[in-house]
Formats: structure tokens, C-alpha cells, sequence
């Protein structure tokens, strides 16, 4: 057997389900399926795989979240010798020879492991514009690129089961939140792609489009409370330089280039306070084992927001001192420009480590 366990959280399953567990058997794969509440009506199927798998069952559906963490907290007693788990869809949307791909590249390396689809034109629109969006918004966030976060497709070593145990969440937010906090805490992850399969347009998924996206969404921002936070020190100290008109030296050079020092100071001395605002919140409520890369990722996107804002600052004060009323919107609409560039700079930089 192999030493990947694979955690199937099934619920409302049709026949693919037994397809799917006769191939990851006959491929060597040790199986726990994790009945989410489906109901008498589906204990058929779940008795024809009932051999050949690890079994467990509650009455009420609680969510696929639920069912992988009920799934995960039982996993080392079932399986005592596994070193890996890999999540998996029952529904034929993730192909035996790409949980193998997983398998091998968590032997090889011992950490994480994501799949990737390919979102070319044959995918369902609700799937592809869920996926842009949520990775749009993540990507602000933690600063790192993956180009697909809704794949189920997952590799864990078993050292991570009791983080995994305590992510929040109860159905699909929870797999937006696994992500976004190994990314946060700067854990090395492994992408590999796979093949994109969709059944029937998509129309086996239980994922309820707009609320399912805004529990998502919602994670993310809990999640940015500390960003929030950072940009309205980064704003405070700007509108505060602004009408205290601090720093302010004659320089012929300057006046040439119409930069007043005291724009340009205001804006490098607020980047780096709230550099270090930032560093110290994220350091106290995510740690991680390598500070040093999130050290220098913070300090590479502080030095970039900085400079682009020192070009832009010159028609942004002009502007402001027309009309003074409009400070405080003229500088919130620039950062949130700002970070929507820099969502896109960091896309290219950091695709994935």
C-alpha cells in the first residue's frame, strides 16, 4: 500500500463514486470516504465501496469542510503508518493518474502539494469566473500567485494535521482558508498541474455559487484585517505630513522637478513605518519558520509602492491643494490603484514556491 492516505468527503454520491474507488484501490491507495450526511437513499453506493475503504457516517450534512477536518482528526488512528493525505473529489473530477502526480512529487519533497486545472474555454463560467475572482482577492493578500486556489485537490503530510484541524470553516470556505493560511505563514508549496475535468457542465457540484463565493470572500477578509489596518496607518500618516507640511526645504533641483521634500519624505517615512506595523502584526498573529522570505517579499513591496507613489505624488498633491475637500478621497482612490498593481506585480514575481 501507499503511504498516501486518500480522504474522499462524499456527499449526495452517484456511481462515479465506486468508479473512483476501484481505481485509486487496484493503484495501490489506501481510502477513507467520509459520508457527509447524504441521506438512506444514497447507502447503496456507499455499500458497494464499503470493502474496500475505511467508512465513516453522521446523520446531518454539515459541509465538505466538516467532513475532511471529521475525516482528518481520525486519519492517524485509522491509518497509523501513513506519512501523506490527499484530498479528493468522488465525483471523477480528479483523475487517478493526477493523484499519483500528488503522491510522488509529496515522496520526493515531504511538503505541500497543490493541483492546478487549466481554465481554458470548455470550463463552466460560474467555476471560471469563482476561481478569477477569489484568486484576485488572495493574491492581495498573502502576496503569492497560484493560478488555481478552488482545486480539491490537495497533498499534506500528516505534520500538518493539526493545523489542518484548526482552520475554520465548514464548507467550501474552508479549503479558501487552508490556502490562504499556508501562504500567510509562508509554508513552501508544490503546484503541479492537472487535468481539468467537468462532468456535465459542472452540474454534480453542490457549490452554491453566490453564497458559497461570499463565505469565501469573507474568510479572505478576516483574513486582510491586518492589510486594512496597515493602509489606514500608511493613509493617517500621508494626510497628516500633508496639512503639517513638515519636512519642507528649498532645493533648486527639486523645484526643477516640481517635488517638494517634504512629499517625497512623507511618503518614504510612512512606508516605513508602516512597513514595520505590518511586519511586527503579521510576525505576532501568523509566525512562520522562514521570516526571512517574508521578510524580504514585505520589504520588496514597501520599496515598490514606495517609488510608484513618488511618481505619482506630484499630480496627486497638485490636485489636492486645488481642492482641499477631496484629500482624503484622492489618496484612498491611489491606494487602492496602487494595490491592484501590485496584485498584478506580484502575480508575475511570485508565481508559486
Amino acid at each position: 500500500m501507499k503511504s498516501s492516505v486518500i480522504l474522499i468527503p462524499s456527499y449526495e454520491p452517484d456511481e462515479l463514486l465506486i468508479n473512483t474507488v476501484h481505481e485509486l484501490k487496484e493503484a495501490g491507495f489506501p481510502i477513507l470516504i467520509v459520508n457527509d450526511g447524504s441521506g438512506p437513499e444514497f447507502e447503496r453506493i456507499f455499500d458497494a465501496v464499503k470493502n474496500d475503504v475505511k467508512y465513516l457516517s453522521y446523520e446531518k450534512n454539515h459541509g465538505k469542510g466538516y467532513a475532511m477536518k471529521y475525516g482528518y482528526a481520525r486519519l492517524l488512528e485509522l491509518f497509523p503508518d501513513a506519512k501523506f493525505v490527499i484530498t479528493a473529489d468522488g465525483d471523477g473530477q480528479h483523475s487517478t493518474k493526477d493523484i499519483i502526480a500528488v503522491h510522488e512529487e509529496m515522496e520526493q519533497y515531504n511538503e505541500l502539494v497543490f493541483g492546478v486545472r487549466n481554465f481554458g474555454k470548455d470550463v463552466p463560467a460560474r467555476s471560471k469566473a469563482g476561481n478569477n475572482f477569489s484568486k484576485a482577492t488572495r493574491s492581495l493578500l498573502t502576496k503569492t500567485y497560484i493560478a488555481d486556489d478552488q482545486c480539491g485537490l490537495r497533498g499534506f503530510p500528516v505534520r500538518y494535521i493539526p493545523e489542518l484541524l484548526k482552520i475554520k470553516g465548514n464548507r467550501y470556505e474552508y479549503e479558501m482558508n487552508e490556502i490562504t493560511l499556508f501562504q500567510i505563514k509562508q509554508y513552501p508549496m508544490i503546484t503541479i498541474p492537472i487535468e481539468t475535468i467537468y462532468l456535465d457542465s459542472n452540474s454534480r457540484s453542490h457549490f452554491r455559487p453566490f453564497r458559497d463565493t461570499m463565505k469565501i470572500q469573507s474568510i479572505i477578509l478576516m483574513n486582510s484585517i491586518i492589510s486594512i489596518l496597515t493602509l489606514a496607518v500608511y493613509i493617517t500618516g500621508l494626510i497628516y505630513f500633508s496639512y503639517a507640511g513638515l519636512f519642507h526645504l528649498e532645493n533648486d533641483l527639486l523645484k526643477q522637478y516640481h517635488l517638494e521634500t517634504n512629499t517625497a519624505l512623507s511618503i518614504i517615512i510612512c512606508s516605513v513605518v508602516s512597513f514595520i506595523f505590518y511586519y511586527l502584526l503579521m510576525s505576532l498573529f501568523y509566525p512562520t519558520k522562514k521570516p526571512f522570505r517574508r521578510l524580504w517579499k514585505e520589504l520588496l513591496f514597501a520599496a515598490i509602492r514606495t517609488y510608484v507613489l513618488l511618481l505619482m505624488a506630484i499630480p496627486l498633491i497638485d490636485f489636492a491643494r486645488i481642492w482641499p475637500s477631496v484629500v482624503m478621497p484622492t489618496i484612498a482612490i491611489a491606494a487602492c490603484a496602487l494595490n491592484i498593481f501590485f496584485a498584478w506585480v506580484f502575480r508575475k514575481l511570485f508565481k508559486t514556491f
